[in-house]
């Protein structure tokens, strides 16, 4: 269930960005004409705006103003590049095989438009799966980020093509009813596609995760994708535990060495960090299933060859 969660969340913040990706295309582009520099400009706006939402949404789940800042900085910036590439490469590999193949109705002009949009959104995937890595300082997160995202823009770009052809078949005039409705829908389903397959790779190789059994956040799952994953109340923590005071703000990390994990106390109390009701001052090999108890939060360890063997079985 954390994973559909997850996964859930990033289709519906990838899928609002996408819908404001289409509103600001349509308010400061113009989808008519050819000169690149407006769809450099228009796949910029539609980058920034998915790469806004999809990098920051844990941001915004864990209700921390300054981590959404700073994680949707990278997501705007790296999204508008993206989004640039994708548009850009989009249309020139679309005119390149509408062109080889000729403008006549049937299978082929469809496939051709698909597989365009497909291989240029594909850009804008991958741009925001690196940035949520260089957000995250995780080499883990990037390659998983980077996948995810590559396959769900492909993915969101062939049905956005898909759409939009579709609707222009309906009535080429792009600013009417039928335009609008595939612009719109199909930009919707690329962003949740890209935010859907980037937490769903990620869910699916991380090599371990905690998950929250009491306290604030209760059923939250929190991915170890870093060599050192801290956890506290601190703001960029990786396994934010706000709200209790026992808790200090850089409390412990659990640190990955080759395949063990490690919770080390970071001179927070003893009594305050426990694993399995024991105290510990220094640090605690973690096995899958132990219980972690920072303050007054419990959280349970998960390794993910564990997690998989029981779904086995």
């Amino acid at each position: 269930m954390a994973l559909f969660s997850r996964v859930y969340f990033n289709a519906v913040f990838g899928a609002l960005g996408g819908l404001l990706g289409w509103m600001l295309f349509g308010a400061f582009a113009d989808p008519h004409t050819s000169d690149n520099r407006q769809w450099l400009f228009g796949g910029a706006l539609i980058g920034a705006s998915i790469g806004y939402f999809v990098v920051s949404v844990e941001a915004i789940r864990d209700r921390s103003l300054v981590r959404f800042c700073h994680l949707a900085s990278y997501g705007v910036v790296l999204g508008a590049v993206g989004g640039a590439i994708g548009m850009w490469v989009g249309e020139k590999v679309n005119f390149q095989l509408v062109g080889a193949i000729g403008r006549r109705e049937g299978t082929m002009p469809l496939l051709a438009t698909m597989l365009a949009r497909g291989l240029g959104w594909m850009f804008l995937g991958l741009a925001v799966g690196v940035s949520e890595g260089i957000a995250a300082r995780s080499l883990g997160k990037l390659s998983y980020g980077t996948l995810g995202g590559t396959l769900g823009g492909f993915i969101g770009g062939a049905v956005f093509g898909w759409l939009y052809l579709s609707a222009i078949e309906q009535s080429p005039n792009t600013s009417d009813l039928w335009g609008i409705l595939g612009g719109a829908v199909g930009l919707i389903i690329l962003g949740a596609s890209i935010g859907a397959l980037s937490a769903l790779v990620q869910g699916v190789f991380q090599p371990a995760s905690v998950r929250v059994v009491r306290g604030w956040q209760e059923g939250r799952e929190y991915p170890l994708v870093k060599n050192q994953n801290l956890l506290g109340r601190d703001e960029l923590a990786d396994v934010a535990l706000f709200r209790d005071m026992k808790i200090e703000k850089r409390h412990a990390y659990i640190r990955r060495e080759r395949n063990s994990f490690i919770l080390v106390n970071n001179d927070a109390p003893a009594e305050q960090t426990q694993v399995n009701g024991e105290p510990v001052r220094v640090s605690h090999d973690l096995e899958d299933g132990d219980r972690i108890q920072l303050g007054g939060v419990v959280l349970r360890f998960q390794r993910r060859a564990a997690q998989a063997r029981k779904r086995k079985h």
